[in-house]
């Protein structure tokens, strides 16, 4: 399963998690100010999630953290998020920044390595490595990247930073906009020319991202 973010049932998954968020921190007997220095995190960014603002992935997994180390409970069975949680993820190829790199298919092996990260990730998350440096500063090579092996439609993660694969196979990690003509995308990087009017036959959005320096350590 994977968020759609439109219409009513956007509406119904913010309603429950910014009472959730609320919730923890008051079962923590926090203000907003202690939680967000807890989290590593700002109070105008807590107040905007107990309002109903949508967290990124690396927050809730922070979330998640916090209510296991203090042995409090963060219900997310009714906000949309998977219930399933591991801290382990699979490793299954590489992908590019900016040049042209060995492509991947998860659905055909069950990857090429297994690192255990110090966070809790939802179930279905799979990792790939970054090959190249056109997206210095925001990813460097060696990075892991983790996303979502569901994927979603090119044309919902407009503006987005994506993991993308090609009609002709090729494996990026690329900001997605719009192409000449419906059914076409042109894919952005930092440090390298966009790829301009092409096919892109799957995406997703990244989830996370550790340093080489780090998840070579796990």
């Amino acid at each position: 399963m994977y968020f759609v973010f439109k219409g009513g049932l956007d509406m119904r998954w913010r309603m429950e998690l910014k009472v959730a968020i609320r919730r923890l921190r008051t079962l923590a007997g926090m203000t907003q100010h202690a939680f967000a220095d807890a989290l590593g995190t700002t109070q105008p960014t807590v107040s905007r999630w107990e309002t109903g603002a949508k967290p990124e992935f690396e927050h809730i997994a922070k979330l998640k953290a916090f209510a296991d180390e203090h042995n409090l409970d963060f219900d997310l069975s009714e906000t949309g998020w998977e219930t399933g949680w591991t801290q382990k993820v699979s490793i299954f190829g590489y992908v590019g920044a900016g040049a042209e790199v060995m492509p991947y298919n998860d659905a055909e092996h069950d990857g090429l390595d297994t690192v255990e990260v110090d966070f809790p990730i939802p179930e279905g998350t799979g990792a790939v490595i970054v090959r190249g440096e056109s997206q210095m500063p925001i990813f460097e090579d060696g990075d892991l990247i983790g996303y979502h092996k569901e994927g979603r439609p090119p044309a919902d993660l407009i503006g987005r930073m994506c993991l993308v694969r090609l009609a002709d196979g090729r494996m990026f990690i690329k900001k997605i906009k719009r192409g000449s003509a419906p059914g076409f995308f042109t894919l952005t990087s930092s440090n390298a020319a966009d790829i301009e009017d092409v096919v892109v036959e799957w995406a997703a959005p990244y989830r996370f991202r550790i340093p080489r320096e780090e998840w070579t350590k796990y």
